[in-house]
């Protein structure tokens, strides 16, 4: 019973901080949180061990918890080791062809609700995309790492793909890389996928920066 309490603590914390209520370098009390949640302490310090582990809660030396603090730095690293990560999984998928057919049925939504200029289904069908391109990899261990990633990359784009601009780059650059990586140009599409990060990598150091 304990176990399902603190998965749940979890995840509600988890969703604070993606969803803005915790932003990166805020404080966590626990007797607040536990106040909050309605939850003992123990499976909420169960809870935030967890996200220790992962690195998104720091406890400072003090003793005290905060969300982890996010820099230029940090966003430079993760993407050095998304663009690693995501090429292991191009080499995956580059002969499944029923999954490449996911990702251009995908593409070709989003492309439908970019114009009708619903950009925030053309938002939710960005994360479909992540969530097929990891599924037809059949990678568990490289999907869990780039998972874990993805969660900090995702609280930055809660912002930054508020741009409608961006969301159009994005998913042509999506497009294009599904398009070589079904013509079977595998060099290609690393070369453009590492591009795509990088424009996305800078777009999200800018969002930092201001």
């Amino acid at each position: 019973m304990r176990k399902n309490v603190s998965d749940s603590i979890y995840e509600a914390l988890k969703n604070e901080i993606l969803n803005g209520d915790l932003n990166f370098g805020d404080k966590i009390v626990e007797t607040d949180y536990s106040k909050k949640l309605n939850v003992s302490r123990t499976p909420l310090r169960e809870a935030i061990k967890k996200l220790e582990i992962e690195g998104i809660i720091e406890r400072l030396p003090n003793g005290r918890l905060r969300v982890m603090e996010i820099n230029i730095v940090k966003v430079e690293e993760i993407f050095r080791i998304r663009i690693a990560l995501e090429n292991i999984l191009f080499e995956a998928i580059s002969l499944n062809k029923e999954g490449l057919e996911r990702l251009q049925q995908n593409l070709y939504l989003t492309k439908s609700y970019i114009q009708l200029k619903n950009w925030d289904i053309a938002r939710e069908l960005f994360v479909q995309y992540n969530e097929i391109f990891y599924e037809i990899s059949n990678l568990e261990f490289t999907v869990k790492i780039l998972k874990h990633y993805d969660f900090i990359i995702s609280k930055l784009k809660r912002n930054s793909l508020q741009n409608p601009e961006r969301v159009i780059r994005a998913y042509e650059e999506h497009q294009e890389i599904i398009s070589l990586l079904k013509n079977g140009d595998l060099k290609k599409t690393k070369e453009l996928n590492t591009k795509h990060l990088e424009n996305a990598k800078e777009f999200l150091i800018d969002y930092l920066i201001k």
